[in-house]
């Protein structure tokens, strides 16, 4: 059975106030994972407890390091999200880890029809999704059934900028030793001889 890992891409549950928003939970996960039957899924969680809190340049390096090791990103588009979000799309291309959006039809992203910039737009996307996304799909299900077809697709990463570099060696040299949920990840990884690139590439 082949192996698949996903990073989680959008809003994350933070406290209380956040129980009414459209964030990643178990429900997400599980369709994802329907949808890429028969293959094993590995979620990479940007919500899981990390060691150095404290830490930021660590702790935005362990984001970057989630989406390097990624065999996708999986974006939750299903409302507005926040500049994190966009600099996650962004990190991914440079780093040739494929883009996957849930971005429902008629929702903040994508449109049938729209009015924009004094013209009528059908089929819109947002364009900065159009730009940063592999695939655009319709729900989770969706997403996790590209995800098949992604695993073996050619990696076309760039050269990297100072700034996701830094926050690469960071993490790597500082916090990823002392990060338990992200070795137990790569465990499965590698024992799903999934490839770990290198940050120093």
């Amino acid at each position: 059975m082949m192996l698949i890992s996903v990073y989680c891409s959008g809003s994350i549950i933070k406290g209380g106030g956040d129980q009414q928003r459209l964030c990643w939970t178990d429900v997400e996960r599980e369709e994802v994972a329907a949808g890429a039957a028969p293959c094993d899924v590995v979620f990479l969680n940007p919500d899981d407890p990390i060691p150095d809190a404290g830490n930021t340049l660590g702790q935005f390096g362990r984001d970057m390091y989630q989406v390097m090791v990624a065999t996708a990103v999986i974006v939750d588009a299903r409302v507005r999200r926040g500049i994190g979000i966009g600099v996650e799309m962004a990190a991914a291309v440079t780093l040739g880890t494929p883009v996957v959006v849930v971005a429902p039809r008629n929702s903040q992203y994508r449109s049938d029809v729209l009015e924009y910039r004094g013209v009528r737009v059908t089929d819109y996307v947002h364009p900065h999704v159009a730009a940063l996304a592999t695939e655009v799909v319709d729900d989770f299900a969706a997403a996790g059934h590209a995800l098949v077809s992604l695993a073996d697709r050619p990696r076309a990463a760039q050269p990297r900028p100072a700034w996701l570099s830094t926050a690469l060696n960071e993490y790597e040299s500082n916090v990823l030793g002392i990060d338990t949920p992200m070795l137990d990840a790569l465990r499965r990884i590698r024992a799903g001889a999934a490839r770990v690139p290198s940050t120093t590439a």
